[in-house]
């Protein structure tokens, strides 16, 4: 049985990793878990998935701000997959994102931790999946802090041991899982399909389920798999792809469609008085938010999630 270390389980991926691994068995011996898991989670109450009195987990009641609590166990750990993350704050999301982020990788034994799973954020990167100097140096406070713990994960002793993953835009939830943003969202959008249909807007995507990446987390921890950046999507689609297929799943016709030119968003911004960022006007040169990625079948595993008309399937 591996001992590995999870943080951020109480958000909707980590529901999904937690839930998924506590099911994972022994190769030599179903009958036992594959994984202690001893998972940090500031506050247990918003576990939602009833953790079954079988499973070998183990609750830490605390945050990244107070790690070296937990210095001793974590150089026992053979593996850790860190989720957790700050997004508000500019000082709180340096101080976890990175000054915390880096502690804690300190704080494992190179002669028994064998995988980090490390979770980062596609934002970062430019088509070819590389780091957009623009992100560190303009993005959210959110995506300048991931920036800089990429361009500083050189300093991890494990480094050559460290798996990052870039999930793109994340579905997921349900009634034992916390709802993603975009998918809590996903009927407001809905709401306004009669007036989006008609418009035409030159932008592309990928997106995942927090299912999927659950599945690929397990198949990573299983296999002999070195360092290696892995951005998290199923193929793209164009967003004018996307409202056709929404409109073909809720049965409405497309009679005609109307060009938006991409300076009506900045004339809009302008007429709204609403103050653009350098990082604000990147995003919207550069709406083909596309890269190099990894999905399920990537790795021969099965999804539910393939495509957007799924994702209707299950949340409309």
């Amino acid at each position: 049985m591996q001992s590995i270390f999870i943080t951020g389980a109480s958000g909707c991926v980590g529901h999904y990793v937690l839930e998924r691994l506590a099911r994972s068995t022994d190769p030599t011996d179903p009958s036992q878990p594959a994984y202690h898991l001893y998972v940090l989670v500031r506050d247990p109450r918003k576990l939602r998935w009833p953790i079954p009195a079988t499973a070998a987990i183990t609750i830490l009641e605390g945050d990244l701000l107070q790690i070296d609590d937990h210095a001793d166990l974590l150089s026992q750990m053979q593996g850790v997959i860190h989720l957790a993350a700050a997004w508000g704050d500019a000082a709180m999301a340096e101080a976890i994102n990175v000054r915390q982020t880096l502690r804690l990788f300190q704080r494992l034994d190179p002669s028994v931790c064998q995988k980090i799973l490390y979770f980062s954020t596609a934002s970062l990167l430019n088509p070819y999946n590389q780091p957009l100097a623009i992100a560190g140096r303009s993005g959210t406070a959110y995506i300048q802090s991931k920036y800089e713990m990429l361009m500083r994960r050189s300093e991890v002793a494990l480094v050559d041991r460290m798996i990052t993953l870039y999930p793109t835009l994340l579905f997921g939830g349900s009634a034992l899982h916390p709802y993603s943003h975009i998918t809590a969202g996903l009927k407001d959008v809905i709401r306004w399909l009669d007036l989006l249909r008609f418009l035409q807007l030159s932008a592309s995507f990928h997106f995942i389920h927090a299912e999927d990446i659950a599945n690929m987390v397990a198949y990573l921890l299983e296999q002999p798999i070195a360092q290696s950046d892995l951005v998290l999507g199923n193929p793209p689609l164009t967003l004018n792809q996307s409202i056709e297929q929404v409109c073909a799943f809720f049965k409405k016709r497309i009679y005609f469609r109307i060009p938006l030119p991409i300076d009506w968003l900045t004339s809009i911004a302008w007429l709204l008085r609403v103050e653009l960022s350098e990082w604000d006007r990147y995003c919207i040169q550069h709406r083909h938010f596309v890269y190099q990625t990894v999905d399920a079948n990537s790795f021969g595993l099965s999804s539910r999630f393939q495509s957007l008309h799924q994702i209707l399937d299950a949340y409309l």
